[in-house]
């Protein structure tokens, strides 16, 4: 019996995308690695576009494929790299010894090493391996279905495609839009020079009748295409499911995809397509053959049945369903007994093949506790060896799921919930880390077990630093909990994290990082001296401690502390002022830690410093792209509460009310954290908005916030100047005796608030001396050098304007003139529309009253109202077109280009009365 043909013999409607991918490939060989990216739903056809596309290569390039697959809805760790390596080892003939860390998935090539470098050294023999076999002829590299890649699968493929060097390779990436949310990794892939999308429309009516010929083998009659089309929506799987249903309408998308599966003719292979769709994605034949309890001719003929109908592919050595959904369909049809059977079945198989993860995964599934709990156990300490964070976590919480005090695991379940807390860490998931040590203090006895209960608090407080600003108590109680006389290691690093999570508070912090310092040199423990190094080097100054810092971060096996370095360089440069410096070293962090997977949690806090440097030097598009980009890694609440705080102050600085609302909507009531900073862009967003009583009644709680005293005051004076800004705006749009006595009075504390902060560094002095200067109006030749010498353009203009206000009320128009022109530009080369508008119109000639008509006077203050040209012309009694020659007319006289404009000059000119506001 011949098999009927579901899938169409022919590639439809792809033209255009066969030809892209073939520029993208000479691009790559003649250029340089090339990126393509396959977007398109489910069905659409991007398995079968990378198909043809490889089949039209030819033998002249290497095509390997890896896919990931939706096992238990976790992608199993570097899934669709095992498969493209081992196809590239065979290549590459590679013998023990050269990837030794290679070792950890392929036994083969020996023992893997423990040596340092890690998940780097992991990476980079990817990496090297890569290469090597591209050299020898092109080399495309598919990763199909990346929607369910896991953290590690999307890592590795992040930093492949930013160190490929080797012309020939191109990486091809198929995902599902929908279903994909790592933006991040598929936003910069995008951004890469030679990286192309192609996103797979659906057929319009002509392509489906073009695919339903080549299914049916003749031309199907015009009812027929019309039909089709309506129910598959142009979706080339749907069509194929359709093409042979006739007239009747299946139920629903499950019956259009089990179509086929359900009119295979013998219940064997309708039994092995069962088992095939339980194996999660791609099986190999060998482990199917054993789960089948069948070899041979017979169970070939049923693959082949299988193949022909394509409802099956063969993937190297083994197989895949043609599309994952009719996988997940099939999967689904089956009962929950049969489910577990079939599970149950491939676990076993699995006993012996060391593949932890993957026999957890069908152990949990089949209900056998007894064997899923140490498999997922296992399969822990796999992911973490791998650098695999996110599966260590799920896979520890599968273990405490299971939990059976009686099993052989050599550990405890405070073990586990140590390592969980200490995986959360690493992956950026505070709270649920918090969660987990707080259930292992739970359990732990202080009293005999002191040092463990200590690493515990030990973890939880750096999770709650991270998460919420807090910590410290937890630290403090570890260290009350270590025996008496205890000086080692475990004390020296308690002092480290402890000092670090003090500061600001100097002198508290001092004698803790001194402590650990002295520790940590005389026991030689690089964790606990680099803390001391970043501690004391911090509070001195001195950068060359840092450095030191650094040299022996870069030596230990973890990247999180040596991420805490760079924060600490940018601090320093930050406040020399030195903007450069502390952009290039917090960039250099954000590399750093998206390359090692950190980008969620430590990447985010680096993109805080790296943002504000950008802002306060002027490279305000770079600033967007950090905070923006950074945001879009989902990270934890902390720090996007600082990067929304700083994304709304940029908003604000270009005029985007809307956008600064939002921001500022978001960050006014924080729950996480000491958010001083966030003052400033609500105060300021008051004022730019005309809610200049809101805006004084921020500064009120500012000043009573118990933080000012207990931050950095080169943190707490931009805050300030925000309120010494509102109080002028409130004297600009008001009157009146009482009004002078309240702003006077509120200078007065704002004076007394700066009093009593110290002057942290030349930043900070510039601040200090713009406070002086708007609060007294004076000065402003010594803040407009000060902001000069700091190479700041938005704080220099900005004094600029207000030293041009003051040298025309004294009546310099000419000093007022050269102020002005400078501010002007440097608002201009910023975008600083706000700014320049202000600026514009404080340089533009101030209009007589001789200027404008008393009846031009009148119809300004009704244009300052708000009123349209006919309400105008009904209050006044006078035609519409009489009211817009009025207006037309003031705008000449006024210089102004828009009725709001007009409005602005004529509260301040006084032309309009009162203020409204």
């Amino acid at each position: 019996m011949v098999a009927e043909r579901v899938v169409s013999p022919v590639f439809i409607g792809r033209d255009e995308e066969l030809a892209a991918l073939a520029a993208a490939m000479d691009a790559a060989v003649e250029q340089g690695p090339a990126v393509v990216l396959v977007a398109g739903e489910a069905g659409i056809g991007k398995s079968r576009l990378l198909a043809e596309f490889a089949r039209s290569l030819g033998p002249g390039v290497r095509v390997v494929e890896g896919g990931c697959a939706e096992l238990g809805g976790d992608g199993l760790p570097y899934a669709p790299f095992v498969a493209v390596l081992r196809r590239l080892i065979r290549v590459e003939g590679v013998l023990p010894g050269p990837y030794r860390q290679l070792g950890r998935w392929f036994p083969e090539l020996g023992e893997a090493s423990d040596a340092e470098g890690g998940k780097h050294r992991l990476y980079e023999e990817v990496l090297t391996l890569v290469e090597r076999v591209a050299a020898d002829r092109p080399l495309v590299v598919s990763i199909e279905d990346l929607h369910w890649a896991d953290a590690a699968t999307r890592e590795l493929l992040g930093f492949l495609a930013r160190n490929l060097t080797q012309p020939g390779v191109l990486l091809a990436i198929t995902y599902r839009p929908q279903e994909t949310s790592d933006g991040p990794l598929l936003s910069e892939l995008a951004r890469r020079s030679r990286t192309i999308t192609l996103r797979l429309e659906r057929l319009d009516r002509q392509g489906v009748g073009r695919q339903l010929a080549a299914i049916l083998g003749a031309e199907p009659d015009v009812a027929a295409v019309r039909r089709v089309h309506e129910r598959s929506d142009g979706n080339p799987l749907f069509v194929e499911a359709l093409a042979r249903a006739g007239e009747r309408t299946p139920d629903s998308l499950r019956d259009l995809l089990l179509y086929g599966p359900r009119s295979l003719t013998g219940p064997a292979a309708r039994e092995l397509l069962n088992l095939t769709s339980v194996a999660g994605g791609r099986v190999g034949h060998r482990l199917l053959a054993q789960v089948a309890g069948q070899d041979g001719p017979a169970l070939d003929a049923l693959l082949r049945e299988l193949v022909d109908r394509s409802l099956l592919v063969t993937a190297g050595d083994g197989y895949d369903f043609r599309h994952a959904l009719i996988r997940q369909a099939v999967y689904e049809d089956l009962l929950p007994g049969e489910r577990s059977r079939l599970h149950a079945r491939y676990a076993e198989a699995l006993r012996d093949r060391g593949s932890p993860a993957e026999l957890a995964a069908h152990a949990y599934a089949a209900g056998n506790r007894g064997l899923a709990l140490p498999a997922a156990y296992l399969a822990a300490g796999q992911a973490r060896r791998s650098y695999a964070y996110g599966e260590q976590v799920r896979l520890l919480d599968q273990v405490l799921e299971l939990w059976d005090p009686r099993a052989e695991l050599g550990a405890d379940r405070i073990d586990v919930l140590t390592d969980a807390a200490e995986a959360c860490m690493l992956s950026g998931e505070y709270a649920r880390g918090i969660e987990y040590a707080s259930a292992g203090l739970a359990e732990v006895d202080e009293r005999r077990e002191p040092e463990r209960a200590a690493q515990l608090l030990e973890h939880r407080g750096r999770l709650q630093h991270r998460l919420n600003g807090t910590g410290v108590c937890d630290w403090e109680r570890a260290l009350d909990l270590l025996p008496a006389g205890l000086d080692g290691n475990r004390r020296g690093r308690l002092l480290g994290v402890l000092a670090m999570g003090l500061l600001p508070e100097v002198d508290r912090a001092r004698e803790s990082f001194e402590e650990a310092l002295a520790i940590g040199r005389r026991t030689g423990d690089a964790t606990v001296t680099v803390r001391g190094l970043l501690g004391v080097g911090s509070l001195t100054r001195d950068l060359g401690m840092l450095a030191q810092a650094r040299a022996l971060a870069e030596r230990l096996d973890g990247h999180d502390l040596l991420m805490t370095v760079p924060m600490y360089e940018a601090t320093l440069h930050t406040k020399a002022g030195d903007h450069h410096r502390a952009v290039e070293a917090a960039m250099s962090g954000i590399r750093h830690a998206r390359r090692y997977g950190l980008g969620r949690s430590r990447g985010a806090d680096l993109a805080r410093f790296a943002g504000h440097s950008l802002i306060l030097a002027g490279r305000w598009d770079e600033a967007s792209a950090v905070l923006r980009e950074s945001l879009q890694e989902d990270p934890p609440p902390l720090p996007r509460q600082a990067l929304r705080a700083l994304a709304g102050y940029l908003a604000l600085l270009r005029g985007d009310l809307a956008g600064a609302a939002e921001a500022a909507a978001e960050v006014e009531h924080p729950a996480h954290g000491v958010m001083f900073f966030r003052y400033r862009l609500l105060c300021l967003l008051a004022v730019a908005q005309g809610d200049h009583d809101r805006a004084d009644l921020l500064v009120e709680r500012a000043l009573a916030d118990p933080a000012l005293t207990r931050i950095y005051s080169s943190d707490a004076r931009p805050v300030l100047v925000a309120g010494a800004l509102a109080q002028r705006a409130r004297l600009a749009h008001g009157d009146g005796e009482d009004l002078r006595e309240r702003v006077e009075q509120r200078q007065a504390e704002l004076s007394a608030a700066d009093a009593a902060l110290g002057v942290d560094g030349p930043l900070d002095r510039a601040w200090q001396v713009m406070l002086g200067a708007l609060i007294k109006d004076d000065g402003w030749e010594d803040a407009a050098a000060a902001w000069r010498e700091l190479r700041q353009p938005y704080e220099l203009a900005l004094t600029l304007l207000h030293g041009a206000r003051a040298a025309l009320a004294a009546g310099d128009r000419p000093a007022a003139s050269v102020r002005l022109r400078e501010a002007a530009r440097l608002a201009e080369e910023l975008g600083a529309a706000p700014l320049a508008r202000e600026i514009a119109l404080l340089g533009r000639p101030r209009p007589g009253h001789d200027g404008l008509t008393e009846r031009e006077r009148e119809v300004l203050r009704l244009i300052a109202e708000g009123l349209s040209n006919r309400q105008i012309a009904a209050r006044l009694h006078i035609s519409p077109s009489t009211a817009g020659v009025h207006v037309s007319h003031i705008l000449t006289k006024l210089g102004a280009a828009t009725r709001t404009e007009a409005t602005a000059i004529a509260f301040r000119e006084g032309l309009a009365g009162a203020s409204p506001l």
